[in-house]
C-alpha cells in the first residue's frame, strides 16, 4: 500500500512537470502581452481579449465535465483508459463544432465589429483541435505521468509565443494572432495522440457504442455544469465591460488579469497534481482528510505573501511588462491582487468536493456566478474596468468561505489539526515582507521578497 509520503512525493514531482511546462506557458503570456501592449492600441487588444474570453468560455464548455471525470474514474480504475478515450474523442469534437457555431453566431448577435467576428471563428477553430487532444490528456493526468504533457505545453507555448510575434510584424492583427493559437493547438494534439497511442492508448472506435456515449454524458453532466459555471464566473467581466464600456476598458481590465492569471497558474498547477490523489484515496476518509489539511497548508504559505506583494508592487509591475499607455491598470491589479489567496485556497475545496459531491459545487458556482454579473452591472457603470476588479475580489472571499463550509461534511475525519501556528508564523513573515515592500515598492522585490518571507518563516 502506497503512504501518504509516497504520494506526497508523486505530488511534488508531478508539480514540478507542470510547474515546468506552466512556466514556459506563463514566460509565452508575459512575453506576449509585453509584446502586444507595446504592438497595438489599447482597442485593438481590448478585442483580442474579448475573442480569447468567448473562446476560453466555449472551451471549457466543450469539456462536457469529461476532464474530471475521466481523470476520477481512470485514476480509480486504469483499466478504463481505452473506454474513456473513445467516448470522449467522439462526445468533445461533435459539440465541439456545435460550439463553435454557436460562437460565430453570438459575434453576429451583439454586433461585433467584423474583424472582431473574423477572429473569434477562426480562432473558435482551436475547440475541435483542443477536443481531441483533451481525450490523451485526462489519461496522462489520471497516470499522474506529466511529463509528456508537460512537454508538449512547452512547445505549444514556443509556437504561440514565436508566431504571434512573426505574424503581427508581418502586419497581420487578431486574426493573424488567433491562427497561431489554431496551429499550437493542432500541433499540440499530433503529439498528444503520438504519446498516447505508444503507450497503448486506442480509441478502438470499432467497439463504439451510442449508447455508452450516452452513459458517460449523463455520468459528466454535473461535472460540466461545474465547468461551466466555474469559467462564466471567471470570464464574464470582459464580455460585460465590452457591453458597457467598449474595448478600452476591456484592455486595461483583461491585461491586468492576464498577469494575475499567471500568479494564479501556482494554485492550479498544484490542484492539477493532486486531483488524481484524492481520487485514489477517496475511500480512505482519514488519509483523505489530512491530505486536504496538507495541501490547504501548502497553499496558504504560497498564496499570502503573493498577495500582500501584487497589492503593493501593482503599478510598477503592469508598466514593466504592458508599458507605460497601461499604467491605469495599476489600479485595478492591486485590488485584483487581493483575491490570489481566497483563489488559492478554493483549489483545494474544489478538488476534494469534486470527488464527493458535485453538486455542491454546482450550487456554490451558480450563486457566484449570479452575484458576480449583478456585481458586474452595479460597480461597471461607476467605476468601469476598476469595478469588475472590486466584483471578483468580493465572490472570492464569498466563495471560499462557503466552499470550506460546504466541504465540513468530509473533513471530519482527518483527526486533530492546528492551525494557529501556521497561520501566526505565515501572517508574521509576510508582514515583514510588507514592510519593506511597502516603503521600498520597486520590482526587485519579486526577487528579494521570497526571501525574505521564506527567512521569516524559518526564524
Amino acid at each position: 500500500m502506497k503512504t501518504l509520503e509516497s504520494r506526497t512525493r508523486r505530488i511534488a514531482r508531478n508539480s514540478f512537470f507542470l510547474g515546468l511546462s506552466e512556466f514556459a506557458a506563463r514566460f509565452s503570456t508575459w512575453g506576449l502581452i509585453a509584446f502586444l501592449g507595446r504592438s497595438w492600441s489599447v482597442s485593438l487588444y481590448g478585442q483580442y481579449a474579448v475573442a480569447i474570453n468567448w473562446v476560453a468560455i466555449f472551451a471549457v464548455a466543450s469539456e462536457l465535465g469529461l476532464n474530471a471525470l475521466t481523470v476520477r474514474e481512470v485514476a480509480h480504475k486504469k483499466n478504463k483508459a481505452t473506454f474513456f478515450l473513445r467516448h470522449v474523442l467522439i462526445l468533445r469534437s461533435s459539440f465541439s463544432l456545435i460550439f463553435w457555431g454557436i460562437l460565430i453566431g453570438i459575434s453576429f448577435t451583439l454586433h461585433y465589429e467584423p474583424l472582431l467576428t473574423l477572429a473569434m471563428g477562426v480562432m473558435g477553430l482551436r475547440l475541435i483541435l483542443d477536443s481531441m487532444e483533451g481525450g490523451y490528456i485526462y489519461l496522462f493526468q489520471a497516470h499522474q505521468e506529466m511529463a509528456p504533457y508537460a512537454m508538449v505545453n512547452i512547445l505549444c507555448a514556443a509556437i504561440r509565443l514565436i508566431g504571434i510575434i512573426l505574424v503581427v510584424k508581418a502586419g497581420a492583427q487578431i486574426v493573424g494572432a488567433g491562427s497561431i493559437w489554431m496551429l499550437a493547438s493542432g500541433v499540440g494534439f499530433l503529439l498528444m495522440m503520438f504519446l498516447g497511442h505508444k503507450r497503448g492508448w486506442k480509441p478502438g472506435f470499432k467497439e463504439y457504442r451510442l449508447n455508452d456515449s450516452w452513459k458517460v454524458l449523463r455520468m459528466a453532466l454535473p461535472l460540466a455544469t461545474f465547468g461551466a459555471l466555474q469559467t462564466l464566473y471567471y470570464r464574464v467581466d470582459g464580455v460585460i465591460l465590452k457591453s458597457l464600456s467598449g474595448n478600452d476598458a476591456v484592455g486595461y481590465y483583461d491585461m491586468a488579469a492576464r498577469v494575475l492569471f499567471v500568479v494564479l497558474s501556482v494554485s492550479q498547477l498544484y490542484s492539477q497534481a493532486i486531483f488524481p490523489v484524492f481520487s485514489s484515496v477517496q475511500d480512505k476518509a482519514r488519509d483523505f482528510g489530512k491530505l486536504a489539511f496538507k495541501c490547504s497548508k501548502v497553499l496558504f504559505f504560497l498564496g499570502l505573501p503573493m498577495t500582500v506583494g501584487g497589492f503593493l508592487l501593482a503599478g510598477p509591475l503592469l508598466t514593466f511588462i504592458a508599458g507605460p499607455q497601461y499604467a491605469p491598470s495599476g489600479p485595478a491589479f492591486a485590488i485584483l491582487a487581493l483575491s490570489i489567496l481566497p483563489f488559492f485556497l478554493a483549489n483545494i475545496y474544489v478538488d476534494f468536493v469534486a470527488v464527493k459531491n458535485t453538486t455542491l459545487l454546482n450550487f456554490q458556482f451558480i450563486i457566484l456566478f449570479v452575484l458576480n454579473v449583478v456585481l458586474n452591472f452595479i460597480f461597471i457603470p461607476r467605476w468601469q474596468f476598476v469595478g469588475a476588479a472590486w466584483a471578483t475580489v468580493i465572490c472570492e472571499y464569498l466563495g471560499v468561505f462557503m466552499g470550506f463550509f460546504l466541504a465540513t461534511p468530509y473533513l471530519r475525519h482527518m483527526g486533530k489539526v492546528s492551525w494557529g501556528r501556521p497561520l501566526t508564523v505565515s501572517l508574521a513573515s509576510c508582514l515583514i515582507m510588507g514592510i519593506g515592500l511597502y516603503y521600498l515598492p520597486h520590482l526587485y522585490w519579486l526577487v528579494l521578497g521570497p526571501i525574505v518571507y521564506a527567512i521569516g518563516l524559518i526564524v
